[in-house]
């Protein structure tokens, strides 16, 4: 996140200027500044002074809300890595990754602490004791505020405050509560602010740290690194990158979407997700404002991007599929004041791309992204309606090669495994190797590359992922190299697999769906094909076409076809097979077991 000297900076430029949004709550640049300031220096003094000894981390785990942004920022401006945990991940795995990351401070906010209770009940490593925990807990009803008199003005739709009303950010000194959200009294727990003296109900948690005075001179950084978990995988991976290429990777963002101090940047995906995290972090370094959300409910944030006025935005692929059926869609293209919207886009179809173009106008960018590589590839909306599915440019400043067996690289038209260099890059795994060469691309290779110029020797991270690169540089994912599941045994039926999906995200007659294979007792080896159709009563169109789509890319595995109202996303845009599978199985088992009992009541 931002560090105080640019808060300070902004603060200084334009005082009373937005700077963090979240519900009702407005922080002006020189209350984010003073908060930053105390929570810095609240940090400071309550870390234990054996801890400052040695490389000192933070975890969090919680969703958007002004109070993270400011202990971000804290963190950043103390040289202190803090990595966002996804709550949605399993106990064990949960608990693997804190022994891996060996944290020192843990951020929680109340709904999601019995899950870090779990985890560090079952995380060996980890004492529970020896880690400064800073929860985000719910005021006391008696200290909460509500209703229009709360917000110090009208609400605007949806319990919203009307455009240019502003809360006053807590402040150490006692003062007023800000107003509760609404729409979010019963979602997650809203900040009331320090109560008044002799109140019966103090308000302790988050506050603690903003008693502290903002300090006269910053302290040394402890150390400069960024830290992400990467999802999915037989194991916890963290990847490690370090503050050297921060700089050109913010300017090439700016450069890439124009970026500017007149933004405002509605944060709909969690800060866990290192994209979001990072486009944050660009978007408050510029001037601009951020906006919070952590409903993803698809009401509020037609309203949200109504009400303040937002230009552009990090969304999640099931918030935004929820947004592009809702009637309050529109709302934003009329204005024109949205410009951009950036979503995980390995699994987004030709639904998504086309109705987004008609409801919201040509606004949708498609990132190929990953802790590992950063934002690697953009497909943007002009390109996306021409382009298949899992197709991308390299970003400013990165390079995209495509290498055989043995690791040369290939000219265009050419499949093969894919390699990326650039300043969003990792440096290497926390707890082990990655596979890197150092290549020239050449200026005859077909190398993928935003840089404008030949780049000479450069460092590539060789990932898992095949693709091939066509002659004007865009890439498209044909597959992956490993991580291939256990039911998967032959490459070339996974090769398969792939391209059908591919195949499937491109057909108009689908809003969405997903490719699973699976061996299981009632099914056998065979591959579940869940769809939603595009509107009620067109089930029949997508069962014809996905049928025929898998007979011929797949024939010797028979595919199971089901139509469904929902598809489960985590907010990195990959599919909770696991939660898609248990609803659908029974289904088809069911389906199954009758369709049996007809063929044998026929055949008797």
């Amino acid at each position: 996140m931002i560090r105080i000297e640019h808060i300070r900076r902004h603060a200084t430029a334009r005082p009373d200027a937005t700077a963090v949004v979240d519900g009702a709550v407005r922080l002006s640049w020189t209350d984010f500044a003073d908060a930053v300031g105390r929570c810095a220096a609240g940090l400071t003094e309550q870390l234990p002074e054996e801890r400052r000894a040695r490389p000192v981390r933070a975890v969090f785990l919680s969703g958007p809300r002004w109070e993270l942004a400011v202990l971000l920022a804290a963190c950043a401006t103390l040289g202190i890595p803090c990595t966002g945990l996804d709550p949605a991940q399993d106990t064990d795995r949960l608990a693997r990754t804190l022994d891996l990351l060996g944290p020192s401070i843990v951020i929680v906010s109340s709904e999601h602490a019995p899950v870090l209770d779990a985890a560090l009940g079952a995380a060996p490593g980890t004492d529970a004791r020896e880690l400064l925990r800073v929860p985000l807990d719910p005021p006391a009803e008696s200290a909460r505020p509500s209703g229009a008199d709360a917000a110090g003005g009208a609400a605007g739709p949806n319990g919203l405050p009307e455009p240019g009303a502003h809360v006053d950010a807590p402040r150490a000194t006692g003062a007023a509560a800000p107003p509760a959200h609404a729409d979010r009294a019963a979602g997650r727990p809203e900040f009331a602010g320090r109560p008044d003296p002799g109140s019966a109900e103090p308000v302790r948690p988050f506050p603690d740290l903003l008693a502290s005075d903002p300090p006269r001179r910053l302290p040394e950084p402890l150390h400069q690194e960024f830290l992400a978990v990467v999802p999915g995988g037989s194991r916890p991976r963290v990847t490690v990158r370090g503050s050297a290429a921060e700089g050109r990777a913010l300017i090439d963002l700016v450069d890439e979407f124009g970026f500017d101090a007149h933004d405002v940047h509605l944060v709909a995906a969690p800060l866990w997700q290192p994209l979001s995290l990072q486009l944050a972090r660009t978007l408050l370094t510029v001037g601009g404002a951020l906006v919070l959300d952590d409903t993803g409910d698809a009401e509020v944030l037609a309203a949200l991007i109504a009400a303040e006025h937002v230009t552009t935005t990090m969304i999640e692929p099931g918030a935004l599929g929820r947004l592009l059926v809702h009637p309050d869609s529109a709302a934003p293209a009329r204005s024109g004041r949205l410009r951009c919207v950036i979503t995980p886009g390995r699994h987004l179809g030709r639904w998504t791309v086309d109705t987004a173009w008609a409801r919201l106008g040509p606004v949708l960018h498609l990132a190929l992204t990953s802790p590992e590589t950063g934002l690697a590839g953009l497909l943007t909306p002009e390109e996306s309606q021409v382009t298949r599915a899992r197709t991308g440019r390299a970003v400013l400043g990165t390079t995209v090669v495509v290498l055989s067996d043995e690791g040369e690289v290939l000219p265009a038209g050419r499949p093969g495994r894919l390699a990326i260099a650039g300043p969003h890059v990792m440096d290497g795994y926390l707890d082990g190797e990655a596979e890197f060469r150092t290549l020239d691309p050449g200026a005859d290779s077909g190398a993928g590359s935003a840089l404008g110029e030949d780049a000479g020797e450069r460092r590539f991270l060789v990932t898992d992922d095949l693709g091939v690169l066509d002659e004007h540089g865009r890439f498209t994912l044909t597959g992956r190299a490993g991580g291939v599941r256990a039911a998967v045994r032959d490459r070339a039926v996974d090769a398969a697999l792939f391209r059908l999906e591919s195949d499937l995200l491109n057909l108009p007659c689908l809003r969405d769906t997903a490719v699973v294979r699976v061996s299981l007792p009632t099914l056998g080896d065979a591959l579940v094909v869940p769809f939603i159709a595009v509107a009620v009563g067109r089930e029949a169109t997508g069962y014809a076409a996905l049928r025929t789509a898998c007979a011929r890319r797949v024939p010797s595995i028979p595919a199971h076809v089901i139509a469904v109202d929902h598809i489960p996303y985590s907010p990195t845009g990959r599919i909770r097979t696991a939660e898609l599978l248990r609803a659908v199985v029974p289904i088809l088992t069911l389906n199954l077991q009758l369709e049996q009992t007809v063929h044998q009541e026929i055949s008797a």
